[in-house]
């Protein structure tokens, strides 16, 4: 691995740090992120998703912001963070001011986040709808990806323009996975290296990923086998195999995923792992939400043992463990550090650990009643 892959550049930014305050579930929280792997674990109903749209939404929007920044360009910066969040959030009524805590009259959230070249943006946001005190200008920023925990190659054949007509409920992550996995492939002196981090996949699948007509296909030994006849978990793979062989997971760019191993079985989560870590490695910055042992076990080892690993596998990995308050307050608290034993609380090895107990107390039972 390149040494200077992690270094902060000033021709691409990477989110370094976040402050959200009364933003959906969050009152009050500061978030410092690895420029490698960012790992979202917590109970359902802790926010974490929410992180992920929101975080996704201030990246795309924000970079290079056109004009002078006069009152003219803030006021359109404003108005296409306000769609943006709509379309994410998908609020009843397009509202975005539902997504301001709730609380007994009303409200501002503020949400601010600095990337790794010093620049920053966020706004406020009133539970009238109102958009403001926006900032924009992240500078140079890549593309940003967000992975819904739902495939969508099976529908891929016709949402764009159903989408553009209205006529589908889906959040507007949905379109843009579909927009993003539209690219034509790479050609020239990059297809050599994104061809070699799509092969483990490829692999996996046994096929390549083609789109013709509309319809994704996987080519391979078993022929041409449509998408949708393929089952979930290879569906999930084949997309990620598309976005990067198009180069839209590209260095300096960003992954947003919302439960990656849904629908993987385990020796598919070791293999989403570790394209995780590869990705990171050539200079993608990623941001999970998981539920799964094995993907977030295997991630914190990396962290643990960074000399015993492949260098190709290589990046610093953050945990950020996301816990509800007592029921006399209101929003999260979270607890982070580079390794699973850093968090306060891990709900996923606490069930691991009340499985192992379970097992034992069911084995001291039967021994009595023999």
């Amino acid at each position: 691995m390149n040494s200077n892959t992690f270094r902060d550049e000033n021709d691409a930014a990477r989110l370094r740090s976040a402050s959200i305050k009364r933003f959906s579930l969050f009152s009050d929280v500061n978030l410092d992120f690895s420029p490698g792997i960012n790992v979202f674990i917590g109970r359902n109903g802790c926010g974490k998703s929410h992180l992920l749209k929101l975080l996704y939404t201030l990246v795309r929007e924000s970079g290079d912001m056109p004009g002078n920044g006069s009152a003219l360009e803030s006021e359109k910066f404003e108005n296409r963070l306000a769609k943006k969040l709509a379309g994410v959030f998908r609020p009843e009524g397009d509202h975005i001011g539902r997504l301001v805590q709730r609380k007994i009259g009303r409200g501002t959230a503020e949400v601010r986040a600095v990337f790794s070249n010093g620049n920053d943006c966020g706004f406020t946001l009133s539970t009238l709808d109102k958009i403001g005190a926006a900032v924009g200008n992240a500078g140079k920023v890549n593309e940003a990806v967000f992975l819904p925990s739902r495939e969508v190659l099976s529908i891929f054949e016709g949402f764009i323009a159903a989408y553009a007509k209205r006529e589908l409920s889906f959040d507007e992550t949905y379109n843009d996975r579909c927009m993003a996995l539209s690219a034509n492939q790479l050609r020239g002196k990059r297809e050599e290296m994104l061809n070699l981090l799509a092969k483990p996949l490829e692999k996996e699948i046994r096929g390549k990923v083609a789109l013709e007509g509309g319809r994704f296909y996987v080519r391979g030994g078993d022929g041409s086998i449509e998408a949708h006849l393929l089952s979930e978990g290879w569906r999930k793979l084949a997309a990620l195999a598309q976005l990067i062989i198009n180069g839209t997971l590209t260095r300096n760019g960003f992954l947003f995923w919302d439960e990656p191993e849904a629908n993987l079985n385990p020796k598919m989560v070791v293999q989403l792992s570790d394209t995780l870590m590869r990705l990171a490695s050539q200079g993608v910055q990623i941001f999970v939400a998981s539920h799964d042992y094995l993907l977030t076990t295997r991630l914190s080892l990396a962290s643990e043992y960074p000399g015993a690993i492949p260098e190709e596998y290589r990046c610093p990995v953050k945990f950020f463990s996301f816990v509800r308050k007592g029921s006399n307050e209101k929003g999260v608290s979270v607890s982070s550090g580079s390794k699973l034993a850093d968090l306060h609380d891990n709900p996923i090895l606490a069930e691991y650990a009340a499985l192992y107990d379970y097992e034992g107390d069911l084995f001291t039972k039967s021994q009595r009643s023999r």
